[in-house]
């Protein structure tokens, strides 16, 4: 995996325990809240359908951590429980409906756990945190964990390899592996943290290993309609990671992962810093048919690190009302490395939509949005689609050059209205546009179309040492001005300035992607209400 740019990221903000979480209707019971969540984001898998959360706002917090009402087995883990410990839970028997409760206690639980288990729609697995009486997270400490015996780390299931993946792997058990995966899998409410190589932890036959540098707190190697909601993690290489295997290398659909959801988590400190891998890991990295981010704060990568904040390879993609901060790409959009002909067949793969996020990142470490590819050579499996882009606010920092888009060669597209972007006061270069390396002399550039959006004036399409080919449509529509930002420090529309009241309709292929919420000024999930005839630009409405 080679990434395009380079980037040094900071560390940034952490969101308070407690994050709200919106699912689509009303839950009341612990057997029936599952199936909510299990329905949440139809959106991920077909983008098509109407995003559930554009529906009526009917609970404004993630459901309780409660047993199970009707189907399946409570595990209780904590202070007083029937399991002390993660390595007592009998993780290798979970079946649909199960729930793992994990009870707060102020020192953190020294385990790690494999989940292989197949829920359904209406009775999901869930692995979830009974929060302390302040909002506090149970803490699961990747240093000095302890590996449960008999549990299945796939087909290799005793490799030390697998088994330094990271905190909790989902994956199929050797004997599933290939035929069926595992399905319909909630882990929400938890702080994750401490998964990388300068910790150890104690494997299945009690011998000790760092983990491995290319891993994570949270590794999906196979998996469909798996929920990662309103858990906090840091400290770890990628904090989560997806991978998918196709039919061309002995791959099913079995092999495929379908339907994630990273909903309302909070990410920060991830990464690698050595020379091998600084560039290749990232704050998280998605290859999944159906993939939806919502509500998430993507904070800065560690010290040194130099990977992306969002890197994905997936199909039917939508990122909305997120807070990302820095990364060498604030999102990587990249071709479908490890099922190319499963991804070009699915027409999901050519629209991708980005749309109501916050996005503050310094423009010296990389372009903020990169679409397209980044493999030399390959291509033919480049998204080649359009990215739709809309209501987002993108702040870029620095002093020198900064580059807003990258897009991979002159048959991507970008539909861009009602942004925001503002560059910090100084900048010599104001980008809209970067080139790429690609192989044969294929230009890299794209086309982007513009509605109305607001830009520093002063703005180029490139700088004179670089040509990107492709073109600018719709520059007439955008709104620019010297010497009034249209934000304050909030980055909240500035009432009577140039982005109040601004919005324009987008393209109709938009109606089933309304931009319904926003992030209130403590990264909280928070209904988007107009106060005028026109929408604000940007993220937030005034």
């Amino acid at each position: 995996m080679r990434e395009s740019e380079r980037g040094i990221a900071r560390n940034g903000p952490r969101r308070k325990a407690g994050v709200p979480f919106l699912p689509d209707k009303p839950i009341a019971a612990a057997g029936v809240l599952l199936a909510g969540l299990a329905s949440l984001s139809a959106c991920a898998a077909d983008t098509k359908s109407d995003p559930p959360t554009a529906m009526v706002l009917s609970s404004p917090s993630l459901p309780p951590c409660e047993a199970p009402r009707g189907h399946g087995e409570d595990y209780q883990v904590g202070p007083g429980k029937k399991f002390a410990s993660l390595d007592k839970v009998p993780w290798e028997s979970l079946d649909a409906g199960d729930t793992v409760r994990i009870f707060y206690r102020p020192e953190p639980y020294k385990g790690k756990f494999s989940i292989n288990a197949h829920g359904s729609s209406a009775a999901p697995v869930r692995v979830c945190g009974v929060k302390g009486p302040h909002g506090e997270r149970p803490i699961i400490d990747g240093d000095g964990a302890t590996t449960r015996a008999g549990m299945s780390y796939g087909r290799d299931s005793a490799a030390p390899i697998n088994q330094a993946r990271g905190i909790v792997m989902i994956v199929s058990t050797a004997t599933q592996e290939g035929r069926t995966q595992p399905e319909h899998i909630v882990i929400d409410g938890l702080h994750f943290e401490h998964a990388q190589p300068a910790y150890s932890f104690t494997d299945m036959a009690g011998n000790r290993h760092a983990y491995d540098e290319f891993g994570a707190c949270i590794w999906i190697e196979r998996g469909h309609h798996i929920t990662i909601a309103d858990n906090e993690i840091t400290d770890c290489t990628h904090a989560v990671l997806s991978r998918s295997v196709s039919a061309s290398d002995g791959g099913s659909d079995a092999t495929l992962t379908r339907d994630i959801r990273l909903i309302g988590n909070t990410m920060s400190g991830n990464g690698a810093t050595s020379y091998r891998f600084r560039q290749t890991v990232h704050t998280t990295y998605i290859q999944s048919f159906g993939v939806l981010y919502e509500f998430n704060h993507y904070g800065a990568l560690r010290p040194g690190a130099g990977g992306n904040s969002i890197k994905d390879r997936s199909t039917g993609v939508v990122i909305r009302y997120n807070r990302i901060e820095e990364g060498a790409h604030a999102i990587d959009l990249v071709e479908a490395e490890d099922t190319p002909a499963e991804a070009k067949a699915d027409p999901a793969y050519r629209e991708t939509w980005v749309y109501g996020n916050q996005i503050v990142k310094n423009g010296e470490t990389g372009t903020v949005i990169h679409y397209g590819g980044d493999h030399p050579g390959s291509e033919a499996s480049y998204r080649k689609g359009t990215l739709y882009f809309f209501h987002n606010t993108v702040h870029v920092t620095g002093e020198d050059a900064a580059g807003l888009f990258q897009l991979s060669t002159i048959d991507e597209k970008a539909e861009i209205w009602n942004n925001v972007f503002l560059f910090d006061s100084g900048m010599h270069y104001m980008r809209m546009r970067a080139s790429q390396d690609t192989a044969g002399g294929i230009e890299s550039g794209g086309i982007l179309h513009f509605g109305r959006n607001w830009i520093n004036s002063g703005w180029v399409d490139t700088d004179k040492y670089h040509h990107v080919g492709g073109r600018l449509e719709g520059v007439d529509d955008l709104v620019t001005s010297w010497w009034r930002a249209p934000l304050d420090e909030r980055l909240v529309p500035i009432a009577g300035g140039p982005a109040a009241g601004a919005g324009v309709a987008g393209p109709a292929s938009a109606s089933a992607h309304p931009v319904s919420f926003q992030l209130d000024a403590e990264l909280r999930p928070a209904v988007r209400s107009r106060y005028g005839a026109g929408a604000d630009l940007g993220a937030i409405e005034h």
